[in-house]
């Protein structure tokens, strides 16, 4: 009788073990696959923007788009961008372009206003006028506008071009933002009426043309020289201005193999007024002013 129960007993017991087991298991989460620790350094939050490589092409001279464009090859680009405009002590960029998000542009004073960095990443802020400027031709006679003490280096250019037999024609200088905008948005319906969605017009839009505030055309420090096709890159005035344009202040902007710091495709008439000692020491440095602004 004791026999049974201790079997009894013992039975009760291994029951109780195994009830408690089912219990336990079901309590417990599946367990997970283990995966490795994500550092800081690993993560990238979703309202940043990385840029691989953006191009743009040709800085329409006038309103009509249509310059050049089968002359010029567009580089391949990949690049990955925002959903909305990111903000800088209380600034957005005002216009609404899918993908178009720059930061507002630094304003340097005094002779230092020859170095700023305006391009698709970095947008002229609201207070920005032609006010600034003080906007002057390039040439006697010439409807392209300069600021002051660019329009003045840009004449002694000139003047010692035409002196080695060659003539630098300015084509297009200073632009405010309505015809900037206006040429940028000519683009984007131009490719929509060739079926492309929005975001995608936009995109290739700015392949050819910097959105309105992002143009250096904007600050009066920029001119196109001669004319706006690739064929001016064999041309006597081209080559002469690779020669002698840094001794009055000018560089070429956007050079060959380039697109990496510029976003821009080569362009052998868009040049840019810096000051003499900038345009020397840049020259000597064979970077590009993006570079150039980091290494100094």
């Amino acid at each position: 009788m004791k026999k049974h129960k201790v079997y009894l007993i013992a039975g009760l017991v291994l029951v109780a073990v195994l009830m408690l087991t089912v219990i336990l298991y079901h309590a417990i989460p599946e367990r997970q696959l283990d995966e490795p620790a994500v550092t800081a350094a690993q993560t990238t939050r979703s309202d940043e923007t990385t840029v691989d490589e953006e191009s743009t092409t040709v800085d329409d001279a006038t309103t009509e788009p249509d310059t050049t464009e089968d002359e010029t090859t567009v580089a391949v680009t990949t690049a990955q961008t925002t959903t909305r405009a990111p903000q800088q002590a209380g600034w957005v960029y005002p216009f609404n372009f899918p993908g178009v998000y720059p930061v507002m542009a630094y304003i340097p004073m005094g002779d230092a206003f020859y170095l700023i960095l305006v391009n698709r990443h970095n947008a002229l802020p609201d207070h920005f006028t032609r006010n600034h400027l003080d906007l002057v031709p390039a040439v006697p006679g010439s409807a392209q506008r300069l600021h002051r003490t660019a329009a003045r280096y840009f004449h002694q250019m000139y003047q010692a071009g035409r002196a080695a037999g060659v003539v630098l024609t300015p084509l297009s200088g200073y632009r405010d933002t309505a015809h900037q905008n206006r040429n940028f948005t000519n683009r984007i319906a131009r490719y929509r009426n060739e079926g492309h969605d929005h975001a995608t017009a936009v995109d290739m839009a700015t392949r050819w043309i910097k959105p309105p505030r992002c143009s250096e055309h904007e600050t009066g420090l920029a001119m196109d020289i001669g004319q706006i096709s690739m064929n001016f890159s064999n041309t006597a005035a081209y080559r002469w201005l690779l020669q002698n344009a840094h001794n009055f202040g000018w560089i070429l902007r956007y050079p060959p193999n380039s697109i990496q710091y510029t976003y821009v495709n080569y362009e052998p008439w868009h040049w840019r007024f810096v000051g003499v000692e900038n345009a020397r020491a840049i020259r000597e440095s064979g970077l590009v002013l993006e570079h150039w602004l980091r290494q100094r």
